[in-house]
């Protein structure tokens, strides 16, 4: 589906910080976290990603309009997309769930989607 992206890849990346995204920073924390964990829980998987704000009722709107659903939790972004170009993905049609490393590894990205707005 990349090749049906519009975004550039700097937009595309900002949109997936709500989703399914993390920084390297982030990545190379989680690995820390893991092994310093490892001999109390052992082996096990974890997706490792920013945080999503969005619940599963949110879900049927992410799918026929992202940008609204988006505008909900971030009222802000539109202004600051604008000036840049940018917009919002039409659909979002996955979320990674990072709540298992949360519980468990005690492990939150520290970069999110609205650590990104901040940015801009």
């Amino acid at each position: 589906m990349a090749h049906a992206i519009v975004q550039s890849g700097e937009n595309t990346k900002a949109n997936e910080f709500l989703f399914r995204r993390l920084s390297v920073e982030d990545a190379a924390e989680a690995h820390v976290v893991a092994l310093a964990k490892a001999k109390e829980i052992g082996f096990d998987t974890f997706i490792i990603s920013a945080m999503t704000p969005f619940s599963q009722a949110d879900c049927r709107a992410l799918l026929v309009d992202a940008p609204s659903v988006v505008a909900r939790y971030f009222p802000d972004y539109r202004k600051l997309y604008d000036r840049r170009g940018w917009t919002m993905f039409n659909s979002i049609d996955r979320i990674y769930d990072a709540g298992k490393a949360k519980r468990e590894l005690g492990f939150e990205c520290k970069t999110g989607f609205r650590e990104v707005l901040g940015s801009l």
